[in-house]
Parts: structure tokens; C-alpha cells; sequence
């Protein structure tokens, strides 16, 4: 007992409180409470009973429940060890301890200290070691320290020197989650050189137990614009780490082990003054000293004892003498880049973002294929992906509910870049997707995902599309994006074929301009680029004013696969005392402000073909004659039987069923057309009998109605007034088939906006590209019809007045080649007794066909013509006429505004109709009469008018269609 009493004096005498009759506590979050203490002695001294062990955590000792090793626990227990060794050897003893109070578990950092006491004299000194141990916490079952025997001796106490000794000997600071943080910079704050600590890490939440990545931003200002980036910017960015699919540590010392995800704690630290030309020049140009301005701010505002453990991010105007929104990491530096997107003019949140964590991913060691290089790969589902760098990656089931919502609507939504961003969302890659060997893609699986993330990939003829991850993929869109399900059939594309550059616009000499080089056969031009062709060989030789990329008969080597990647797993922490040198790869400028705008229209294009309802396998098409202008109001009417046809009378079962129409309002009508019902489709009419003064239809909506299609339709007089009218009512929808044809409705409110691209089901293109339309001043528009097929320029172009605002007459005033397709203009006037046409905005309806009748059904004769010349003494314009047995008409003036067009090889057939489209500004011209009951001759007569209603001369095109 005395030995006791001498021990507890030892202890006050230390600092240490004696024991206290307290029980073991439960621990609070971040407290160490109750531990057991694992002890192994060595094979040559173990420990004697008369030897005392004490151990200590932040400053208090350890209170042992049996702290005489007899087996059974004391009261008290006591803040020392002392007994039931035996001196044994090679033998391994558990002492359960805790603590009152509890402590922090911060108190960790500093480890467990442990002191030996021997009384025993010299002769019989208790020299023993510590072979093995293991501190394990009794509440959570963490494990505080662990060394096992077969790493080596711990520790050799002696009598009379070494008789302390601490766990945190000879090892360096833990990093619980292996960030390249340590726990104690992430709990307590980075030292400074004047014996400080910059406490921001923790008064952030830094969780030693949760990877963390600390980022300082400083940005410059010229005092009058400031580069600083976007709160919303940096949240984004935030939440993308926070979901990020990484577990934290397996358990956690210092609390409750934290949920998966990271931590990205930013520092938006320092408005860097500059003027307004220091502004703008290059981030990495470099001074007389050699000193980049990058460099030069970096030394002044990043603090030394932050470098290499926080990433360093200047945001400023540009880095070199493009638009590069950003470049990481900036020469001599592992972990610090740029982010330059002050050239853009006003870079979107979503820009913002994306660039950040694009140049932030470099720096983990990401590059533009997660592994590798190679960009654009369509099994690379990542904002370090150029395709999603600016928008993020699209969720297609969100695109495909925002879709619904607009093909069901009549008004038509403007979609851009802020649409893609709108079902985006920024992210690196999840997971490794299928390797895609190019050769060998097998459309059943796609690319092997299992979210509908979307997908995006160039087919054989290097138009963008895109499908969802988790389905299959019609690489080849030969099945309008349905994706061949038999998993033995396989497709050969070369899916980087458009990155094969053998010719670019970029003058040797500096000079700006286009692509001055003509292709040669073989090769293919995309864009302002020469490509090599199906053989991967170049063939065409660079004009001086062009760059040679790559030599005539350079031949590329098509990659056999695509390695998919999985970001989350490959992020690299190249911060704190173990981190490894520079990322991997050659930094290079990342995507510029043009190249961004060309991306994400090619994704909104890619996505809005997608979405568009793929065309029937049959053509679903009809007409009538509507002759009820005057029959009694709101009572269904029968149409004469003799001038009407629908598809629908292929089928026995509704070949009886004939058109009605119901008189709604003076003017006003709907017709129904049996049988035709589609969800997708055009509409057009055109007046009849029009040898009176001028007169105007309009389309004013068109929809199903159980198995029909209704269209409703208003008529004016020459003054804008509603009057009781005929007119030849169409309707068709699209069905598969290889000649051009595109249909556009244009339906924005007040006719006012530029639609590029159009989505709505009244618009298609066979080519399964976009159509656009861009209001280019009051009552002008021009159309691009997208795809190759359409520069041949041979086709007709049908434009009817769409909508219920105010009346306007709507016509095609031309058309022109361009390299996405076809450009036509489409021109809109008041209907009023103008003398001088008066241009306005209004909605319309367009159709386009090439080689085929107005419905686009081959299996029917059909034609169409078109005037051209002086309206006086009109020609057929034979580049824009088409018949289906070959034949061309001929086109007379009978007298001002009257003109015949005259069929004589049998085209012609009783029950037809005709639509008309006028073709000179500010003139309209509508039918006046069919004549078929004269075989084989046909005549159509057509009557154009002034803007006072007046007939007066004018080009027209006209659509001729009959019954089978």
C-alpha cells in the first residue's frame, strides 16, 4: 500500500492528477473515452511486476481498470499499470483503460505517451521491450495504433534512460483519407514561418477524414471590370465534389465517420489590382525579366506556406493570344492554373463552372481522355471532355421531359446553350464504360453505361449525334437513332474519322480569313477543315494561304479502341510531403470561346434530332377540296367526295370514310381528314377561285382527333377582313424515304425570334439534322435546311400564314447553297390595300421537297413547278420543277396575273389539288382552277395580286398532287 501511496505522490509530483473514483465514460463525438491496450513483449525481457506503466493522451492519464493484472477490475481504477507481467517474455497482455474527462480527440495528432517506472535496483533493472501494440477505442472499435511484432521492435525500455516513449515516434503526421492533407493541418491549421498557424482549413470544416481539396482564387480588376468568378459558379462546383462516388475513411478518430463525396473548400481570397491594359495582357506572356505575369502575381498573393498544399487559380482576361477559356497546370507548377474566361464577354454560370473544374482536373492529374489525350471520345462521359466542358453532361431523361413539354406546346420554346445546360450537369467520369472497338460496335449495347447520361459520337457522315448511355446506339443513324437489337450484328466506324486534319484555315503567315484550299476527291471538308476520307488518307494539297497539317498521302492509322475511364477512381493528390511531380501529359490551351459556341450547337443539334419523332415506315398523307365557304355555322358538312383523298383508303376497313368541314365564324373552319391522324406532320392551304379580288388563308392550328386530323383555317379579303372562302386544304407526315424533305413550323410569339435550332412536331428533316430559322429583321427570315442532300438546290418550297395573330401573307423569296445545307428566304407581308408591300413578323409553315410530291410519298405522281423570269413572259424554272413522269411543263400569261400551266403526258388525274406559293415579294398568288377531266392533258391555272388585291404579275411555285 505504501507503494501506492508513493506512486500517486509521483504523479501529482508530474503534473497528473491521482485517480479519481470514476467509472469509464461513453464518448461524444470527437472525444477519446474508453480504449484497450493490446501490449506484446519481446522474446528476450519482458516486463516485471514491480514495474510501473503509465500513459497519457493530451495530458491526462489513462485511468487502468485492472491496474494490477490480477484479472479482475479495481475500484478505483488507477492511472498507472503495475502488475500481473511476470516478467514474461514473448507474451501479450490487454489492459482496458479510460479516460476522465474524456479528451479531444484532437488530441490524437500528438499520440499516446507511455512512461516506465522501475524500483527495482540497478543489479535487477527492468529493462523491457515493446515488440508489438495496438490502441483500439472500446466504443467505436477504431483502431488508434497498430504495429505488429513482425515490423520489429517497438521500443526498449530502460531502468534508467528511454523511459518514455510516444506513438507518434518516427512517423509522420496521419492522413486519415489520404488527400495529401494531413489531420493535423486539416484539425488545427498550416504552420507560418513566424510560428502561427493559418487556421482557414478548419474554420472551414476541413474533415481530416474526408478528402479534401483546398483551392486559393484571386482574380484581377482593373477597377472598372473585375474577372472575379461567379458565386453560383464555385456552389456548382462545390456540389459536384460533394457527390462525388468516393467513400471516406473506412472509420474515423476524430468523430462520426462523414458520408462518400470530397470536400472542395475554396479560398476567394484577393482582388488583384490592375490596370486596364494589364489586364488584358496574356496571363503567361513573359516580361523583359522572363517572368511570366502569372508568375509575377503568384509570388506577391499566394502565401508560401500555403504552396503545395492548396491549389493556386488565377481568373483573368486570357493566358495567350486566343480565347482558351484556361490552362492548367502553368509551367512550374503542379497545382496551380488558369482559368480565362475574361475574353468571353460574360461567360454563363455553367461556363464558369465547368472551365474550373475542367482546369482543377488537369491539376488531379485528369487529362482530355481521363488517361490520355485523345478528346471527344463518345465512351468518356466527363466535363474534362471537350463536348461537356461548357454545359456539362446532359441527363437524357431530363432532356426527353423537357422535350415532351415542347412538342406538345403550339408555341415553339427558343433553345440554346442555356437549354443543354438546363438538363446538365458538370461532372468528371462515374465510371469506365465499354472499350469501343471501332471496327467492331455492336449497336445492341451502346457503350455499356448504366445511367442515361447522353451519349455523343460523329457518324459516317461526321454529323454529331447522340443517344443515352444506358441503351443501345444507332451509330450509324440508319434507323433515325433505333439502335439495331441483335447483339450479333456489328458496325465498322471510325468514330475519331473527323479529327483526321490534313488541311486547316490557319494562314502561315498570320493573316486571318476562311479555308482558301478545294478539296480533292477522296477527302472531305468539314467545317474550315480538309479531312482525310474513307481510306484515311490525304490527298489535297494546301493553298499558301492555308496550313498543311498534314502531308498529301499521309496516311492516319485509325485507333482500333476507345478506352473508356473512370475519373473519380484516377484523381491523383499531388499536394502535401508525399506528393508525386507535375501531372501527366503536355498542358496545353484548353478550349477556346469560338470552339465552345460550335460545341454546344452541334450538342443542341445532336440532341434536338434525338428527340424528334422518328418518320413512319408509310407515308400518312391527305387533301380536300373544302367547296362549304357558306354552309350554316357550327354544323359538320361533307366535302365533294370527288375532290378529297386520304390514306386512310388504303385501309378496307376506312376506305368509306370521306373529309367534313364545320363553319366556325365568318372565314373561319376546321376540315377534318379521316384517317391521318399523327402526332408530327405539316399543314398548308391555299385559296381557290381566286379570280375575284385577292384573297388570303391561313393555317391556324392542325391537330389529331382520334383517328383525323383537323385543321383549322381562317380566310381574309385584300383588306385584312375575315370573308367566307374556298380553299384546297393538305396534310402530310413525314415517312422514311432517301429524297430531301424538310418541313419547318415556325410559331414564336409575334413571328419575332430566331429559332436555330427548331423543335416541335411539325418540324423534320430527312437527313436527321436541324432546321433553323433566324429572324433577320420585321417580316424577313432565313431558313437553313441542314445536311448535304439539300445543296443540290433542286427542290420546291411551300410556305402558308400560321397562327391566329394578325393577318400576313408568307412566301419563299429564294434560296442558297451554304455548307451546312440550304439557306431559304422567307418573307411575310400585311394583308391590307398596301400599293407598297409592308413587311411583318409573322408565324408560318413550310414545306420542302426534292424529287417527290408535296406529301413525299414516291409510290403516288405527283409534281411540282416553278416560274421564273420576268412575270410578263414567265419560264419554268427546270432546276426547280420536277414531275413524275419527267415531263416539263409549259407556263403561259393569259393576261395580268393569270397564268396556265399546261401538263400533256398524263401526270394528271381527276380529284387532284393543288397548292400554290407565291415567289415574288409583296405579291400573292393562289389556284383558280384544276383541269384533269381532259386526258392527258392538265391544266392549272393560277391568279396572282397586288397588295391592293389587284391582279398583277408575279412568279409562283406550284404543288400538284393526286390520288393514287
Amino acid at each position: 500500500m505504501a507503494a501506492v501511496l508513493i506512486l500517486a505522490l509521483a504523479f501529482v509530483t508530474a503534473g497528473l492528477s491521482p485517480a479519481v473514483p470514476a467509472g469509464p465514460a461513453r464518448a461524444d463525438a470527437g472525444q477519446v473515452c474508453r480504449v484497450a491496450l493490446t501490449v506484446t513483449t519481446d522474446s528476450e525481457d519482458g516486463l516485471r511486476d514491480d514495474s510501473t506503466e503509465t500513459v497519457t493522451l493530451g495530458g491526462a492519464a489513462l485511468l487502468f481498470e485492472d491496474w494490477n493484472g490480477d484479472g479482475r477490475d479495481d475500484t478505483p481504477p488507477q492511472p498507472f499499470h503495475r502488475g500481473g507481467t511476470g516478467d514474461r517474455a514473448n507474451a501479450t497482455f490487454v489492459w482496458n483503460a479510460h479516460l476522465s474527462p474524456c479528451v479531444p480527440s484532437s488530441s490524437l495528432l500528438d499520440g499516446f505517451t507511455f512512461t516506465h517506472s522501475s524500483t527495482a535496483p540497478d543489479i535487477r533493472a527492468d529493462n523491457w521491450d515493446l515488440a508489438g501494440l495496438q490502441i483500439t477505442d472500446r466504443d467505436t472499435g477504431f483502431v488508434y495504433f497498430r504495429h505488429d511484432t513482425s515490423e520489429g521492435l517497438i521500443h526498449r525500455f530502460l531502468k534508467n534512460s528511454d523511459q518514455t516513449w510516444n506513438t507518434t515516434a518516427g512517423r509522420p503526421d496521419p492522413d486519415t483519407d489520404g488527400d495529401g492533407l494531413s489531420d493535423r493541418i486539416e484539425l488545427l491549421g498550416i504552420p507560418r514561418g513566424d510560428g502561427t498557424r493559418d487556421t482557414w482549413l478548419p474554420e472551414h470544416g476541413a474533415d481530416p477524414c474526408r478528402k479534401t481539396i483546398a483551392v486559393e482564387i484571386d482574380w484581377l480588376d482593373d477597377g472598372t471590370t473585375s474577372d472575379r468568378p461567379s458565386p453560383l459558379a464555385l456552389d456548382e462546383a462545390r456540389h459536384m465534389f460533394d457527390a462525388a462516388p468516393v467513400g471516406a475513411a473506412a472509420s474515423c478518430p476524430y468523430g462520426p465517420t462523414p458520408g462518400p463525396g470530397m470536400q472542395l473548400l475554396v479560398d476567394v481570397s484577393n482582388a488583384i489590382t490592375v490596370t486596364p491594359a494589364e489586364r488584358v495582357r496574356p496571363l503567361r506572356d513573359k516580361g523583359p525579366d522572363g517572368v511570366t505575369n502569372f508568375d509575377r502575381y503568384w509570388a506577391v498573393n499566394f502565401p508560401a506556406h500555403r504552396r503545395d498544399l492548396f491549389f493556386y487559380n488565377i481568373w483573368g482576361y486570357k493566358h495567350d493570344n486566343s480565347t482558351s477559356s484556361g490552362f492548367s497546370p502553368v509551367e512550374g507548377h503542379k497545382t496551380d492554373f488558369i482559368v480565362s474566361l475574361g475574353s468571353w464577354s460574360g461567360a454563363s454560370v455553367r461556363q464558369q463552372s465547368g472551365t474550373f473544374v475542367h482546369e482543377l482536373g488537369h491539376a488531379l492529374g485528369l487529362l482530355h481522355g481521363g488517361d490520355g489525350d485523345l478528346n471527344y471520345k463518345p465512351n468518356y462521359l466527363s466535363v474534362m471532355n471537350y463536348r461537356y466542358q461548357v454545359t456539362g453532361v446532359p441527363d437524357y431523361s431530363a432532356w426527353s421531359v423537357a422535350v415532351g413539354g415542347m412538342l406538345s406546346s403550339d408555341q415553339d420554346a427558343v433553345l440554346d446553350g442555356r437549354t443543354v445546360e438546363s438538363v446538365s450537369s458538370i461532372d468528371y467520369s462515374r465510371r469506365k464504360l465499354d472499350d469501343l472497338v471501332q471496327n467492331r460496335l455492336v449497336e445492341s449495347k451502346g457503350v455499356g453505361g448504366d445511367t442515361d447520361l447522353l451519349v455523343a459520337w460523329r457518324d459516317r457522315n461526321l454529323v454529331l449525334r447522340a443517344g443515352p448511355a444506358d441503351r443501345g446506339l444507332d451509330w450509324n443513324w440508319s434507323a433515325w437513332g433505333y439502335a439495331d437489337p441483335d447483339p450479333s450484328r456489328e458496325v465498322s466506324l471510325n468514330l475519331m474519322a473527323w479529327t483526321q486534319v490534313c488541311v486547316s484555315p490557319v494562314d502561315p503567315a498570320g493573316a486571318s480569313g476562311g479555308l482558301d484550299t478545294t478539296r480533292a476527291p477522296g477527302d472531305v471538308r468539314f467545317g474550315d477543315q480538309i479531312l482525310t476520307g474513307p481510306d484515311n488518307e490525304c490527298s489535297t494539297p494546301a493553298a499558301s494561304t492555308d496550313t498543311q497539317v498534314k502531308p498529301v498521302g499521309f496516311r492516319y492509322e485509325p485507333l482500333a479502341a476507345l478506352a473508356g475511364f473512370d475519373d473519380w477512381k484516377g484523381i491523383r493528390f499531388p499536394v502535401g510531403p508525399g506528393a508525386g511531380g507535375a501531372a501527366p501529359g503536355s498542358p496545353e490551351p484548353d478550349v477556346t470561346k469560338e470552339e465552345a459556341a460550335r460545341e454546344t450547337r452541334d450538342l443542341l443539334d445532336a440532341m434536338v434530332a434525338a428527340a424528334t419523332p422518328a418518320p413512319a415506315a408509310s407515308p400518312r398523307w391527305g387533301y380536300a377540296y373544302m367547296d362549304q365557304a357558306t354552309a350554316p355555322l357550327d354544323v359538320p358538312a361533307g366535302l365533294n367526295p370527288a375532290y378529297q383523298w386520304t390514306t386512310g383508303r388504303l385501309d378496307p376497313a376506312t376506305a368509306a370514310h370521306r373529309a367534313t368541314v364545320t363553319h366556325t365564324g365568318t372565314g373561319s373552319y376546321e376540315v377534318r381528314l379521316p384517317d391521318v391522324a399523327s402526332a408530327t406532320g405539316i399543314a398548308h392551304v391555299t385559296p381557290y377561285r381566286t379570280v375575284y379580288r385577292g384573297r388570303t388563308c391561313r393555317v391556324t392550328g392542325y391537330e389529331a382527333s382520334g383517328p383525323d386530323e383537323v385543321i383549322r383555317v381562317q380566310c381574309f379579303d385584300h383588306t385584312g377582313a375575315p370573308v367566307d372562302w374556298w380553299f384546297e386544304a393538305f396534310f402530310a407526315a413525314p415517312a422514311a424515304d432517301a429524297a430531301p424533305y424538310a418541313t419547318v413550323r415556325y410559331n414564336p410569339p409575334g413571328g419575332t425570334a430566331t429559332l436555330a435550332p427548331v423543335l416541335n412536331s411539325g418540324t423534320h428533316n430527312s437527313a436527321g439534322r436541324a432546321n433553323r430559322v433566324y429572324h433577320e429583321g420585321t417580316g424577313r427570315y432565313r431558313v437553313v435546311l441542314e445536311g448535304a442532300a439539300y445543296t443540290s438546290d433542286k427542290g420546291y418550297t411551300q410556305v402558308t400564314p400560321y397562327g391566329a395573330g394578325t393577318a400576313a401573307r408568307c412566301h419563299p423569296e429564294g434560296t442558297k447553297v451554304v455548307d451546312a445545307g440550304l439557306e431559304v428566304t422567307v418573307g411575310c407581308y400585311a394583308v391590307a390595300q398596301d400599293a407598297t408591300p409592308r413587311p411583318v413578323d409573322a408565324p408560318w409553315l413550310l414545306s420542302y421537297v426534292e424529287g417527290a410530291g408535296l406529301h413525299h410519298d414516291a409510290s403516288v405522281p405527283a409534281a411540282y413547278v416553278t416560274t421564273t423570269g420576268d412575270p410578263a413572259a414567265p419560264s419554268v424554272d427546270v432546276r426547280h420543277s420536277y414531275s413524275g413522269d419527267g415531263e416539263t411543263p409549259s407556263v403561259t400569261r393569259l393576261s395580268t396575273g393569270w397564268y396556265r400551266v399546261t401538263y400533256t403526258g398524263g401526270i394528271g388525274k381527276a380529284g387532284d389539288t393543288v397548292q400554290v406559293s407565291t415567289l415574288t415579294p409583296g405579291r400573292y398568288c393562289h389556284l383558280g382552277n384544276i383541269n384533269s377531266t381532259n386526258p392527258p392533258q392538265l391544266t392549272i391555272d393560277v391568279y396572282c395580286h397586288s397588295g391592293t388585291g389587284m391582279l398583277a404579275d408575279g412568279n409562283f411555285g406550284a404543288a400538284y398532287l393526286r390520288a393514287p
